[in-house]
């Protein structure tokens, strides 16, 4: 060490010397740090750049290659302002709207729509309710068109209501429009998102939603090829036996002739009168096992009565703007397609035709509703108005009748599943 330190104090340094080596070094550091800022810049708008193209969520429409990127994955963040930036850019004239019922049954591809010179968007949202629906509408109406016709899956299980329900506040608006686009072009979801584009274009049955808003539940079918769909069937109707065992059975808050679910439709349809939009309200058509459940939960009477108020609602606004377009469309009960035998237990090879479970039926269903929505003549499904509630009820009655005698398997598991969900209530 000391012969070192000798050797430093023999070496002999200009004047200045120590100023420019200084300065050397600020240039190097500076250079570095730049050398680094684009290393970074650069692969960020790689990484950018890989999303914008693979689009992940519908998003750009640079590329659509049936080997790259034509099948997308479900988004499990952002689906209302995904769906909202599609819809913009389709500017439908055709738009459901509702749950997961709606999501995944009404298939706005369908060729029968298109065949009636509609574009339609799919703005359904799994587990929402019409506040949703209602938020969403009216962002869309900021940005296109009012939709000349409108199909609104409207959901028994969200009118019900305890008599001493405090209001509830409407839903916050969700993030910043920069925000959720930013996190939707360069966030480590959303290049795990193109990665998982890019690979979902081999797979079987992937788990997807379409250009237009429809998530076909494509993936169910896996399912059913490993477990069958008794499976399916039963684990979903055990979710919604808690389900339904937890709800009231009231449709109005105390002292008024409303609720939140209903001044949310009220609401909405008085909005899309006055965009002289074309309403068709839809009851869903709940297999025979869920109306079984609804019939052993004491619920029946309750949908009876639902369904009037529908009716009153659908007047009351044709009496504030004449001229105002709205039906109110009755697919439940348990005739033909909603009473379709669920496959055997451990059966993994019979596949169902009209539905994925007792409360999501397929497109092939949905086909029908828009069919008798469009104005086909096809015995499925009743309008309903003042006059006819009676004898719908008596349709009903009737169709459950003849559906017990030919399937009294589905009703007997209707009552154990409702009985083991009320033993499990706290």
């Amino acid at each position: 060490m000391e012969q070192i330190e000798r050797y430093d104090d023999e070496v002999i340094v200009p004047a200045g010397a120590h100023a420019a080596n200084a300065a050397r070094s600020q240039v190097s550091y500076q250079r570095f740090t730049a050398w680094c800022a684009a290393v970074v810049g650069g692969g960020a708008l790689l990484l950018a750049a890989f999303v914008a193209i693979i689009d992940p969520y519908h998003l750009y429409g640079f590329v659509d290659s049936t080997s790259l990127n034509h099948v997308k994955p479900l988004p499990e963040q952002y689906r209302e302002q995904i769906k909202l930036a599609q819809a913009t850019a389709v500017r439908p004239d055709l738009i459901l709207l509702g749950n997961s019922r709606v999501e995944v049954g009404l298939d706005p591809d369908s060729p029968q729509l298109s065949g009636h010179g509609r574009t339609a968007y799919n703005m359904a949202l799994a587990g929402t309710t019409l506040a949703v629906n209602e938020r969403m509408y009216a962002k869309l109406r900021t940005d296109a068109a009012p939709a000349a016709l409108a199909v609104i899956g409207v959901e028994f299980l969200d009118f019900l209501v305890k008599p001493d329900s405090a209001p509830v506040p409407a839903p916050t608006n969700g993030p910043l429009p920069w925000q959720w686009r930013f996190d939707t072009l360069f966030s480590i979801k959303s290049v795990s998102d193109a990665l998982r584009t890019v690979r979902l274009q081999k797979a079987a049955d992937p788990e997807t939603m379409t250009q237009r808003g429809q998530t076909p539940l494509r993936d169910y079918n896996r399912y059913a090829r490993a477990e069958g769909y008794y499976s399916i069937f039963q684990q979903k109707a055990g979710e919604n036996a808690k389900n339904i065992v937890r709800k009231p059975h009231n449709l109005f808050v105390a002292g008024t002739d409303g609720s939140p679910s209903i001044d949310r439709l009220r609401a909405l349809l008085d909005t899309m009168a006055r965009d002289r939009t074309e309403v068709h309200l839809v009851i869903y058509p709940y297999h025979a096992q869920m109306m079984a459940m609804f019939d052993e939960a004491g619920l029946q009477p309750t949908m009876d009565e639902w369904k009037r108020v529908l009716v009153r609602e659908a007047d009351a606004v044709r009496g504030r703007y004449p001229g105002a377009r709205v039906s109110v469309w009755d697919f439940s009960g348990y005739a033909t397609m909603r009473c379709e035998r669920i496959p055997a237990p451990g059966d993994t090879r019979t596949t169902t035709q009209w539905y994925w479970e007792a409360g999501h039926f397929k497109s092939a269903l949905g086909e029908r509703i828009l069919q008798r929505i469009l104005g086909d003549d096809t015995p499925f499904g009743v309008r309903l108005a003042a006059d006819n509630l009676d004898a719908n009820r008596r349709r009903i009655a009737a169709e459950r009748a003849q559906c017990a005698g030919a399937y009294p398997q589905v009703f007997g598991g209707a009552h154990d599943l409702i009985a083991s969900a009320r033993a499990s209530s706290p």
